[in-house]
């Protein structure tokens, strides 16, 4: 561990949790959690200290390098904003309040990224939680609630609010976690975070939670985002969260959520754009200020 920077050390502590169960919803939706075969290799394993350098650290709401600054922020509106053009072009994106029109709801948390990823910047950690239930049968078995664990706060229509069911007895508060220099932590190899795993004591050593990246055709990596690490990169994350945090869908999550387990998408009267309501864009663009 000593050979550890603090950028594989997070991403280590980030993925190597317990695995205690991936989402399945009502709609099937942990369907998309298998991945498609075994992890390939990386270049990673290593882990001598002399491969690590320590990752730039800060809140100055500037590029990592790898994307041009781009544009004055405060010249940017929704007229000129190019998505994936620059890093402040992108930033408005993910702090860009979003509307029925462009696919919020029917059931959601946020009306934007940045509501609960923004202290001290753009792209931070937040206050901000959601709620989770689900319960535990005779057997001992964990079950989620009848839309998934997720009990959204919001909704478009008053007849579509979620609330806990009393059958639901177990439940827990997640805040928001902190997205800055996530980038770093996608870039980790899968042998570096094995070898941090093996090479501690067999009591303290952790599972490294294997999981498909859905833009890559399912293609098997090591998990290192969300608090099951059920994602291995920034735009299956992303994507994620467009669903389940506001509601919109996306190539990679095409299927809208449920209202505790009932269809609200296109069609059922309580949602007026067809699947899926972001082309992906917008998707890939708000992953950016975080990384």
């Amino acid at each position: 561990m000593k050979a550890c920077t603090r950028t594989a050390f997070l991403a280590a502590t980030v993925a190597l949790t317990f695995l205690a169960g991936l989402a399945h919803s009502a709609d099937n939706r942990g369907e998309r959690f298998q991945h498609s075969g075994r992890t390939q290799d990386e270049g990673g394993g290593d882990l001598s200290h002399e491969q690590f350098t320590e990752a730039p650290t800060g809140f100055t709401s500037r590029t990592n390098g790898f994307t041009p600054q781009g544009p004055a922020f405060d010249t940017i509106d929704e007229e000129n904003v190019v998505p994936l053009q620059s890093f402040n072009d992108n930033r408005f994106i993910f702090e860009e309040v979003e509307t029925t029109a462009d696919g919020l709801g029917p059931t959601f948390n946020a009306q934007s990224c940045r509501e609960c990823h923004q202290n001290v910047i753009t792209g931070g950690a937040s206050q901000v939680s959601e709620q989770r239930a689900g319960r535990v049968n005779d057997s001992g078995d964990f079950t989620e609630s009848l839309g998934g664990s997720l009990i959204h706060s919001r909704a478009t229509d008053e007849r579509i609010i979620e609330y806990v069911s009393p059958e639901d007895g177990v439940r827990t508060f997640r805040i928001s976690t902190n997205l800055l220099g996530n980038g770093f932590v996608e870039s980790v190899a899968d042998e570096t975070l094995e070898g941090i795993r093996d090479n501690q004591p067999p009591e303290l050593r952790g599972t490294a939670v294997v999981v498909p990246v859905l833009e890559a055709n399912d293609a098997p990596r090591v998990g290192r985002f969300g608090w099951k690490s059920q994602h291995a990169s920034l735009e299956s994350f992303s994507a994620d969260a467009y669903l389940n945090e506001m509601g919109i869908t996306s190539p990679l999550f095409p299927k809208e959520n449920t209202s505790s387990g009932r269809f609200v998408g296109f069609g059922s009267g309580f949602d007026p754009l067809k699947e899926p309501e972001d082309d992906g864009v917008d998707v890939e663009a708000s992953l950016r200020p975080g990384g």
